[in-house]
């Protein structure tokens, strides 16, 4: 294939990263904190910024308070502040700079949307690495319908706005890959080198990345070798013993809290991971195959049946941009069903799956265009029907995506009946499992609740209280409840709540995610009938239910 001249993909790029900055940025403020971003992610990247511009050790006492008066957010109630080993450094400290800049500095944004803000950043950086790169090897149809197909999908988009480690991991995965191809294409050692650094970034971000090598070298093993390296063996081995130098190094250079016993601190850590998963509760698990099917859009996922063909063609005639693919692809999938392997969440922890189907489905796109344009007689229906090939699935997608906006993260396809088939087939973490449209039922409470009203949050309240003093009217209160350790609600608490509704106003807010029920929340779906709801695809999102007094039980 001809390559397509570099100004064409750098101008179809800047157009791509400014459409996503443009809808991008305003959507900052449709999604709230998230579950796990309140409970470590912005403590921990405010106190590695902290210690990184000022080299103050009392920023790496985590039982410590060393911040002035004042400062924002206050993050001092962090609930996991004593787990360091859970908490990568890497996309932290770019949200906490996010949010300097953006909050502190500029005033354009809330100090939680600064940080989100951060996601964009990595999308650019998806745009402008990935997108080239695919340009180059694909063609200019499949690295477009592509990246387009990437970034349209609900899941995907919804953890753009929201999610502060899976889609930075994804990206950083994604461009160190792309570097090591680079450089594997070109016989560059230090390109080699280099890209070790990125996934020693990835790797700081979070432990997906430790399955990078095996990519890498799987796609070694297939080859074919470019000419650069021929003779070169020795070469290429003491390259790729100095990427996994530099990648270790990056790792600990950036994560302060390994400093005082690296070895020691990375075992208790992968220990961690190891162990962490059997914590969860049964009902929480589910296939990774299922929910990838469940929970991708049906235009996507023929986009990526229509490419196997070009796919393997392509594997055939010595591609190696084809073979990194199926190896990606494989190893991610692999991955996901090791022994004592499990999923919850849905596709969010292997979101680095996403930009190789992508690209397959790029090029499923192309070959159905490329295919009508050669058996239409007429050139103009040719040109007509393949526009409308590639038009109409990244349309409908689109459609999709726009149908649960902005809850992106609760979507899920015409297999299951979109969310309230889900739900009505009690399928895992069906609505808003991380608590981002509490963003909207804050704002709601802020209008219509009555002065001097309650709130009750009986699901990751913890996501709440952090941005309260932010976006919640301060007349309203918001009761002590629940903690991450503590999700339960005990009859006596209830028996409370509903004495206190005797004398002021209480409000029930809670997101869908019947993992979590407790005593409360049942109340309140049983019995009331919600004064503010949001819905997609027939299903619940959010309700907010107003509480009767004790008489009214």
């Amino acid at each position: 294939m001809t390559r397509p001249p570099d100004r064409r993909i750098h101008v179809i790029a800047a157009l791509l990263a400014l459409a996503l900055l443009a809808l991008g940025f305003p959507a900052l403020d449709t999604s709230n904190v998230t579950w796990d971003a309140a409970l470590g992610d912005l403590f921990f990247g405010q106190r590695y910024l902290s210690y990184f511009t000022s080299f103050d050790a009392r920023y790496l006492d985590f039982a410590a308070d060393p911040y002035p008066p004042g400062h924002q957010p206050d993050l001092t109630a962090s609930p996991f502040r004593s787990r360091p080993w859970e908490y990568y450094p890497v996309a932290n400290i770019v949200g906490a700079a996010s949010s300097v800049l953006f909050s502190r500095w500029l005033g354009w944004l809330d100090p939680f949307d600064g940080f989100q803000a951060m996601n964009l950043g990595f999308g650019l950086l998806l745009v402008l690495v990935w997108f080239p790169f695919l340009a180059r090897r694909l063609g200019l149809l499949a690295a477009t319908t592509g990246i387009l197909l990437l970034f349209t999908a609900p899941r995907l988009a919804g953890d753009l706005l929201s999610n502060p480690k899976d889609y930075p991991s994804m990206a950083l995965f994604t461009v160190a890959l792309a570097a090591f191809a680079s450089a594997w294409e070109r016989g560059s050692a230090g390109g080699v080198v280099g890209a070790g650094a990125l996934w020693g970034l990835a790797l700081a971000t979070k432990a997906n990345a430790l399955f990078l090598p095996l990519v890498v070298a799987g796609a070694i093993a297939w080859g074919p070798w470019p000419e650069g390296w021929r003779g070169r063996g020795r070469t290429l081995l003491l390259a790729l013993v100095g990427a996994g130098l530099a990648g270790t190094a990056v790792l600990v250079g950036s994560w302060p809290y390994l400093w005082a016993d690296p070895v020691g601190r990375l075992g208790a850590h992968l220990s961690y991971l190891l162990t962490r998963e059997q914590a969860m509760a049964p009902g929480s698990h589910a296939s990774a195959l299922a929910a990838l099917a469940w929970t991708t859009p049906l235009p996507f996922l023929l986009a990526v049946a229509l490419g196997l063909g070009p796919l393997v063609r392509r594997l055939r005639a010595g591609d190696r941009l084809a073979r990194l693919l199926v190896v990606w692809i494989g190893v991610v999938l692999a991955r996901l069903h090791l022994p004592g392997a499990v999923n919850f969440d849905g596709v969010r922890h292997f979101l680095e799956l996403f930009p190789p189907l992508a690209a397959v489905g790029g090029l499923g796109l192309a070959a159905a265009a490329r295919f009508a344009r050669a058996r239409v007689p007429s050139a103009r229906r040719g040109r007509a029907l393949a526009a409308a090939l590639v038009a109409v699935p990244l349309l409908a997608q689109v459609a999709a995506l726009a149908a649960v906006h902005p809850f992106g993260t609760t979507y899920w396809n015409e297999l299951v009946g979109g969310l309230g088939g889900a739900q009505a087939r009690g399928l895992p973490q069906a609505g808003d499992y991380w608590g981002a449209s509490y963003r909207q039922g804050l704002a709601w409470l802020s209008a219509h609740a009555e002065p001097g009203s309650a709130l009750a949050v009986p699901i990751a309240e913890h996501a709440v209280r952090l941005v309260a003093p932010v976006r919640l009217r301060a007349d309203i209160d918001l009761l002590p409840l629940t903690s991450p350790a503590r999700p339960g609600i005990p009859p006596p608490l209830l028996d409370r709540l509903f004495a206190l509704a005797a004398a002021r106003p209480v409000y029930v807010m809670t997101v869908r995610r019947d993992d979590w029920d407790n005593a409360l929340t049942r109340f309140c779906r049983d019995r009331l009938v919600p004064v503010a709801e949001w819905r997609r695809q027939g299903g619940t999102v959010l309700a907010i239910y107003r509480l009767p007094p004790a008489g009214g039980r």
